[in-house]
């Protein structure tokens, strides 16, 4: 350190404000120094420079994780105007936005999309928690208005087409950033690979430009001994209870866990199962809402330490409850109507839950990682 630097820091010592210095014996003493008008002496250099090196500790401490909080504020605010935003549109047009994207692997069962694992560009942490359903082979099982998809999402939705990824993803125009993918002007097929948007009912057509599968928030649930209830829709082979990841990044299913539904929405116990669809919201989701004056014309990113936008999908994801089922005292209580959702298990609505981001936290957990020490 120059004498240049050293009379710096004794003139930053001089303007400082000491009064946030917990040690009395060090306040007093920074105190009496700053009224000093004379050189210091050698000894009372290095008080200054120490006492300068708490203070600029204190500094680093009440700023660390700032940007954290600020991220999940960030979060908390955009998903609470977004579901604000979609309610709003369903109130005064009766539908909900059209056109949303189907997270899942649309042709083979238990995958994200483009993918598995870190090879897809879907979190995660987002993976950890969604898996698939067989939406045509569910809805036949199921019978009644379920059965036609078509009239259920156009009538019950106000939705008529839905947004996928085939293949690998790449189509005619090459690679485009995850957010885009869905999108068919961005991303065209090349008959394999690309965005495809269909309507509800080519869902099980068997061509391979019809997809099969649709990603929901995988449900799993308890009786009230505790025994493990494997949710399904229709028939017991229609599980819903796997998710597409099991926290290795190896793409391996895993088992959802009771309380991520539960934390979503308190009234969807753990000794339930529950059908709910996990859809994003992307860039034509809110295009589709452009002509109304309730419009979401925007669909909001996420970002975070593990969401980079130019490398993982990240919009936002509605949650849209179809069917809840009943509490079960004991495994052999297990049928229908408890592990198995049939048709009296159906809403005579969907409902929104409302929304997460794309590493699965909602509001409520964005909003406590915002205020937190």
């Amino acid at each position: 350190m120059n004498i240049k630097q050293m009379k710096s820091m004794v003139s930053r010592f001089r303007n400082a404000d000491f009064s946030g210095v917990q040690d009395p014996f060090m306040r007093a003493k920074a105190q009496k120094l700053q009224a000093k008008q004379k050189g210091f002496t050698l000894l009372e250099l290095l008080v200054v420079i120490t006492l300068l090196a708490i203070l600029a500790t204190g500094a680093l401490v009440a700023y660390d994780g700032a940007g954290e909080k600020a991220q999940s504020s960030k979060a908390a605010n955009t998903t609470a105007i977004l579901d604000q935003g979609v309610r709003a549109y369903k109130a005064v047009t009766q539908a909900y936005p059209n056109q949303w994207d189907n997270l899942a692997n649309p042709k083979t069962a238990g995958q994200p999309m483009v993918g598995i694992g870190e090879n897809s560009p879907v979190p995660l942490n987002l993976q950890e928690i969604l898996g698939s359903l067989n939406l045509a082979t569910a809805a036949s099982d199921v019978g009644g208005d379920f059965n036609n998809l078509e009239e259920y999402f156009e009538e019950k939705f106000g939705m008529d087409e839905v947004q996928h990824v085939f293949g690998t993803g790449v189509g005619l125009n090459g690679s485009v950033e995850p957010n885009r993918l869905h999108n068919e002007g961005t991303n065209p097929p090349d008959g394999t690979n690309g965005a495809i948007e269909t309507e509800y009912g080519d869902f099980g057509g068997g061509a391979a430009d019809e997809p099969d599968y649709i990603s929901i928030l995988a449900s799993q649930a308890e009786a009230r001994n505790g025994d493990p209830m494997a949710c399904s829709v229709g028939v017991a082979g229609n599980l819903i209870n796997a998710t597409w990841d099991d926290g290795t990044g190896s793409g391996t299913a895993g088992v959802a866990n009771p309380l991520v539904i539960n934390s979503i929405n308190d009234a969807l116990s753990t000794q339930r199962c529950n059908l709910v669809l996990a859809l994003g919201f992307g860039g034509d989701a809110a295009q589709s809402t452009v002509d109304s004056a309730a419009g979401v014309i925007q669909a909001p990113t996420y970002s975070s330490a593990l969401v980079n936008p130019a490398e993982s999908y990240a919009r936002y994801v509605g949650l849209f409850l179809l069917a809840s089922g009943e509490k079960a005292d004991t495994s052999a209580d297990f049928g229908d109507g408890t592990s198995v959702l049939v048709e009296e298990n159906f809403l005579p609505r969907p409902r929104l839950l409302g929304f997460i981001d794309t590493e699965g936290n909602t509001i409520d957990a964005n909003i406590a990682a915002a205020t937190q020490d």
